[in-house]
């Protein structure tokens, strides 16, 4: 099945790229460059993605694909842009079943989240506010390492405007600033968690398999309903209440 992928800038240069050195383990390749951050980190990498492989698998209960997926870490953000055409931190591509990171001193976007992207799609695709919550589930923490809910509660303190009962489209996805993504995770990733929590995994399976990229608002809504027996604004109250916030 091919799936539709909002990177309209990416490219395919790095197949032709002369200057990966290569690494192989049981269910990755990794593709890295000579000097950098992450050749000196390569086996913490390596260690890294298998464990992660493993927990996504074990967890979810979802099958091992047929082929490894491909890794590739580039060390900076003009060779990550020149290579495959977009800067940000990390983008797992779907249809091709790799992953490009930026690994550097500062930035280190290892870890679960984009192999779950890619691990979940025997599931299909929802929407990206689901689908991120899910990643991020599997992390278990923002990427500054505190726990979702303590940094939705901070955004929430700065009067940042996170609730999920605006996140029904993709299009509200892409709208969140790029500057605040870390609370728009954190909340995607505590929502998944509650509704996980709150309802089981074999029913927020259900729940996911049955959402797609291209839902309107209002069948976003009724699956809400169905699947949780209750309206989405009598979820986020009841998420709101065990966030422990004044809302």
């Amino acid at each position: 099945m091919s799936y539709q992928q909002n990177l309209p800038t990416y490219t395919h240069k790095f197949l032709s790229y002369c200057g990966w050195i290569i690494l192989e383990s049981p269910y990755y390749i990794f593709y890295f460059t000579a000097g950098s951050e992450a050749e000196k980190d390569i086996e913490i990498i390596k260690n890294t993605q298998e464990a992660a492989f493993e927990k996504i698998i074990t967890t979810l209960t979802v099958p091992i694909p047929d082929t490894k997926i491909r890794y590739y870490i580039y060390p900076d953000q003009v060779t990550k842009k020149e290579l495959m055409g977009d800067e940000w931190y990390a983008q797992s591509i779907y249809n091709e079943l790799c992953i490009h990171v930026l690994y550097t001193k500062e930035d280190k976007p290892i870890g679960p989240h984009e192999d779950t992207h890619l691990l979940t799609l025997p599931w299909g695709l929802s929407w990206n506010f689901i689908q991120e919550g899910l990643a991020e589930h599997m992390v278990g923490h923002a990427w500054d390492g505190t726990l979702h809910t303590e940094k939705v509660n901070e955004g929430i303190v700065k009067g940042y405007e996170l609730k999920p009962s605006l996140q029904l489209s993709s299009q509200a996805w892409y709208d969140t600033p790029d500057d605040l993504a870390i609370y728009y995770y954190s909340l995607a990733g505590s929502w998944v968690t509650f509704l996980i929590d709150t309802f089981g995994l074999k029913t927020f399976e259900l729940f996911y398999r049955n959402t797609n990229r291209d839902m309107s608002e209002e069948a976003i809504k009724d699956t809400y309903t169905h699947f949780f027996n209750t309206d989405i604004h009598e979820l986020e109250h009841r998420y709101f209440t065990q966030l422990d916030t004044s809302l």
